[in-house]
């Protein structure tokens, strides 16, 4: 296969990347973050499958899926940035609420909320966090890509002789 018949895969990962990681960056949303990764990869291979003119193959799909789901990793990387000072802040009032009514907690207790409120994490832990979650959505998101593949990605095979015309012979014509 040359390059000229590789169908364009990298909008749609960037689109399927996109949407998957706005979804997983999202607090509430955040607890189906793998559904969404496998669910932004088969919508990569959707929007793949629409613009080629072949069928595509489980490898094609895998490919697609990888790329959307190291977008979807630096996605969502992005948007959890800001959303984590206010995650923060919420565990922390939540856990000092809880502390009015548990009279039971552990000793130092109180030393542990502190702490987890005001760790933030320097930009060497932010970089690897993002190598690892690419890492994790580049496996979910192949999986998704093959997923999309069985769904989406097989054009239907034209019947056996269609498209077939046998040679003329130049001599010979038909009135």
């Amino acid at each position: 296969m040359t390059d000229t018949q590789r169908p364009e895969m990298l909008v749609p990962a960037l689109i399927g990347g996109a949407v998957a990681g706005v979804l997983s960056g999202v607090p509430i949303l955040s607890c189906l973050c793998c559904l969404w990764i496998i669910g932004g990869a088969m919508l990569a291979v959707r929007l793949t499958a629409k613009d080629s003119p072949r069928s595509l193959t489980s490898g094609d799909g895998a490919i697609v899926g990888m790329l959307t789901g190291i977008v979807a990793a630096i996605v969502e990387s992005l948007v959890s940035l800001p959303l984590r000072a206010v995650n923060a802040d919420f565990v922390k009032t939540l856990l000092e609420r809880m502390a009015k009514y548990a009279d039971d907690m552990p000793s130092g207790w109180e030393s542990w909320i502190e702490g987890s409120a005001e760790a933030a994490p320097g930009p060497a832990w932010f970089l690897v966090g993002v190598i690892i979650s690419a890492v994790l959505f580049a496996a979910f998101g192949a999986l998704g890509g093959i997923i999309g593949v069985s769904l989406f990605g097989r054009k239907p095979s034209p019947p056996p002789g269609a498209g077939y015309a046998p040679p003329q012979d130049p001599s010979h014509r038909q009135p």
